[in-house]
């Protein structure tokens, strides 16, 4: 008989069960945006916290939590506890005090990636930190009332830096011509300077910006994991690798898009490719990779997947083509019917992947 397997830790478990209402919150913040009371006032993001509360309090929280279940140290835990404070903090309207422990809980999770580094100079461990600096630099931004559009970029970069790092740690074990590793740096190099430049608020930093993003999905489509031919995928492996090759074409969408938008004068925070790459693209790796984190957060054990679990991902794909082309023709119905497939797509994947946890193993009897 096999051993029984342990249940999800309450240090894991209570954060996970905090994030998941966030993101609750914040998606009926995002629909009421839209012009779609879902829920009562006080159960849905306040409207002018609903990105900080989605980026910060869901994606900073769930990153972290990740981050102190994979080292095992006792004082990496205090940046999900950070986290987990300031998504209260925001949900009881208080940004400043939500701001600070955010700020908080990024300087915690850099410092855990200083740590890792230390012992071992990888270079995707000093990229992923320095995702976590984008967090803290990007709510630094927004405590002291900078642009918001820049804090945003900032933000964004903290996500997609820690979808960079973790892609680049798994290319490790392929063998990586001098060209793609001299191209990822290159990548890597060009996000920073669009970060330091929109903080200072230089000309043409936007444009940089949207060039490293569609440099880091040009490296993605060419040399990532995912995309290797002649590896044989199935079950979750080949759900996450759908997954991460229509994030990879939602990425460079966005920063096409991005650059197109800036060449005709539209102003760097425009909604229309930022949505994209949050929704296209992040929203892609979420539905990738949560079949591999969330069994190894939680300790659960998932059924072998079937397509059904792909179909919300393709519902999401469906949602955001729409809400582009609600931007393209400034149609207000068309953005509100993109928002609630968006929701829809991430409540079924949700309900979808509970409905492929396996019971435990019960305990044996005392004798």
């Amino acid at each position: 008989m096999p051993p029984p397997e342990r249940g999800p830790s309450a240090a894991a478990l209570l954060p996970a069960l905090l994030a998941a209402l966030t993101l609750a919150s914040g998606l009926a913040g995002g629909l009421a945006r839209l012009g779609l009371d879902l829920l009562p006032e006080r159960a849905s993001a306040p409207l002018a916290l609903h990105g900080a509360l989605m980026v910060c309090g869901f994606f900073g929280l769930v990153i972290s939590l990740e981050r102190a279940v994979a080292l095992r140290r006792g004082l990496v835990w205090a940046a999900p506890a950070l986290a987990a404070a300031g998504s209260l903090a925001a949900l009881a309207l208080q940004p400043g005090v939500a701001a600070a422990l955010w700020f908080a809980a990024a300087l915690v999770l850099g410092a855990a990636y200083v740590g890792v580094w230390w012992r071992e100079r990888a270079l995707h461990t000093a990229v992923e930190g320095a995702g976590a600096l984008a967090w803290a630099g990007g709510t630094l931004l927004w405590l002291t009332d900078r642009p918001f559009e820049t804090a945003v970029a900032w933000w964004c970069s903290f996500l997609v830096l820690t979808i960079a790092g973790e892609r680049r740690e798994l290319a490790r074990f392929v063998p990586l011509s001098a060209f793609a590793r001299r191209a990822y740096g290159g990548a890597m190099a060009l996000h920073g300077l669009g970060l330091l430049g929109l903080a200072a608020g230089l000309p043409g930093a936007g444009a940089l910006w949207w060039l490293a993003q569609l440099a880091l999905a040009a490296w993605l489509w060419r040399f990532d994991l995912a995309v290797r031919p002649g590896l044989v995928r199935t079950g979750w492996t080949l759900h996450t690798a759908r997954c991460l090759r229509l994030g990879y074409a939602w990425l460079a969408l966005a920063a096409l898009w991005g650059l197109a938008g800036l060449a005709r004068g539209t102003a760097f925070g425009a909604s229309g490719p930022l949505h994209m790459l949050l929704l296209g693209f992040v929203f892609a790796m979420v539905f990738g990779h949560a079949p591999i984190v969330l069994p190894a957060l939680l300790r659960l054990r998932l059924a072998p997947p079937g397509f059904r679990p792909f179909a919300p991902v393709l519902l999401m794909s469906a949602a955001v083509a729409l809400r582009a082309l609600a931007e393209l023709l400034q149609q207000a119905t068309l953005r509100s019917a993109a928002g609630v497939l968006q929701a829809l797509s991430i409540v079924a994947f949700a309900v979808l992947l509970l409905s492929r946890v396996e019971p435990r193993t019960p305990a044996p009897p005392p004798r």
